[in-house]
């Protein structure tokens, strides 16, 4: 028998909120209501980070078209080195990570310990206080509309796997969520852990662990957040006493500000902001010695993206419950990208794209959905602070169409005990396999030739980090 814990539940397979523009936030919190009158501002540029110092001086108002690797000094956002994520970060490596965590989330490393109980399996520790605390043995994390919540049904049937109410409350992807709060919502699983030391271990299954595209970025980015809050209220004053649309000031006064701010606190944490100021940082930094065990199941991102665009309403609401209607949303969400990427490069419009300037932070929920699916820029960055050994990549064609030899592979990947067969028909069968797209007319060809270029060098790249041609096959669309 698996063993559930039956408290609280935050149920695992809502999406993230995470596509409130700054300031939807900010105005929701300081309750003040404005009318925003949208111009169409220029785009400010970035700061240039230096290693030792920093400059937040205004900048140019747009920058040339340049590729990532121009842009901030000839740093690139990610390398192609093939020896990414085959080395494990050394003892002084993981020292600097720990280290510039408590400067870039203090709370976060304020709840951990810095070293865990070696004789337990899960990573557990007792507290000051006595109290027995454990963080998430493995991770499932990701993707929405891939087959990830289907995967965490079926591995809660094996009878070492817990979860707890944050085994699927988006903690690394959502704002808002303290560490603290995080390992509040752990507390009894990790009691069952305490019975069963050597065998029993914590899953999170939360899908938007692995694109950390700005929305889902916070936690690593909190000067943004603290430089842009002060700033947003300043624009909305001067909008209302002299008359300047709020957009207009914000460009001029806010996002240049809040991005230089940012790149000065990865500086003073003795990080590079362009290469390390990421989320995988902050979980390495938490996991020290012992990093969790990671699972990414990737499908092709234009059947997932497909399948997003049915799943949540406000897409097809706003642009047509059908396949001209996905065209309509994927020529508005690939343009907007592009014409961004056209300033700043691909791979830091990936990950910084609303917090660029005001042009970004109108389009339609920033093109989240769309980012989600450059699976390979995101597995690069996660193979420099968690290395490759740490994760099992599945196709999702393995998990839908060859379930129980798949899971087999799952149970053995993350060490856990071996189940009869019968056990394993019975995790084969749990969980919803089902599709958004069922019923739903084919993918226009102009759509998903779009989509094909735009996801054509990830593809490439995921297949290469993962050593699996078959995600470059993904290039080869009908």
């Amino acid at each position: 028998m698996h063993t559930f814990v039956t408290h609280r539940r935050i149920p695992a397979h809502k999406p993230p909120r995470t596509s409130n523009t700054w300031a939807e936030r900010i105005l929701s919190l300081l309750l003040v209501a404005a009318s925003v009158a949208l111009g169409f501002a220029c785009v400010v540029a970035l700061m240039q980070t230096f290693q030792q110092s920093i400059s937040i001086k205004t900048l140019p108002i747009r920058l040339e078209a340049k590729s990532t690797d121009e842009i901030m000094h000839g740093t690139g956002v990610t390398s192609t080195s093939a020896t990414v994520g085959m080395v494990e970060p050394s003892a002084d490596d993981i020292a600097r990570f720990r280290k510039a965590a408590k400067v870039l989330d203090p709370e976060l490393m304020h709840q951990v310990p810095d070293n865990f109980d070696s004789v337990i399996k899960n990573p557990c520790w007792s507290t000051s206080s006595g109290e027995f605390r454990c963080l998430p043995y493995f991770y499932i994390m990701g993707m929405f509309h891939a087959g990830a919540v289907s995967l965490a049904e079926k591995l809660r049937q094996h009878p070492d796997v817990l979860w707890d109410v944050c085994s699927g409350c988006q903690f690394w992807g959502e704002e808002g969520k303290s560490m603290a709060f995080y390992l509040d919502n752990m507390k009894e699983a990790a009691k069952f852990v305490k019975q069963s030391p050597e065998k029993k271990v914590i899953f999170d299954g939360s899908p938007s662990s692995f694109a950390f595209y700005w929305a889902a970025a916070g936690k690593a980015h909190r000067a943004y957040a603290e430089a842009m809050k002060p700033c947003y209220q300043s624009c909305v004053e001067s909008s209302n006493v002299q008359k300047v649309p709020v957009a207009t000031c914000m460009t001029e006064k806010c996002y240049n500000a809040s991005l230089a701010a940012d790149a000065k606190r990865a500086v003073e944490a003795g990080i590079s902001w362009d290469t390390e100021a990421h989320n995988p940082l902050l979980m390495r930094a938490v996991y020290g010695d012992r990093p969790p065990k990671l699972i990414l199941v990737a499908r092709d991102p234009i059947a997932r993206l497909y399948s997003a665009f049915h799943g949540y309403p406000h897409y097809h609401n706003k642009y047509g419950k059908s396949s001209a209607g996905f065209t309509a949303y994927v020529e508005d969400q690939v343009g907007a990208f592009r014409t961004c990427a056209k300033d700043y490069g691909e791979d830091r419009c990936a990950l910084y794209f609303e917090a660029l300037g005001h042009r970004e932070e109108v389009v339609y929920f920033h093109a989240d959905q769309l980012m989600r699916g450059m699976y390979g820029l995101f597995l690069e960055i996660w193979y420099r602070f968690i290395p490759a050994s740490n994760w099992m990549v599945i196709h999702s064609d393995d998990l839908f169409q060859r379930p129980k030899e798949t899971l087999a592979k799952v149970v053995d990947f993350l060490g856990l005990t071996k189940v009869d067969d019968a056990t394993l028909e019975r995790m084969a069968s749990a969980g919803r396999m089902g599709s958004f797209t069922n019923g739903q007319e084919p993918i226009q060809p102009k759509a998903r030739q779009m989509l094909t270029e735009l996801y054509a060098r990830y593809n490439t790249k995921l297949a290469k980090l993962t050593g699996d041609a078959r995600f470059e096959k993904w290039n080869e669309q009908p």
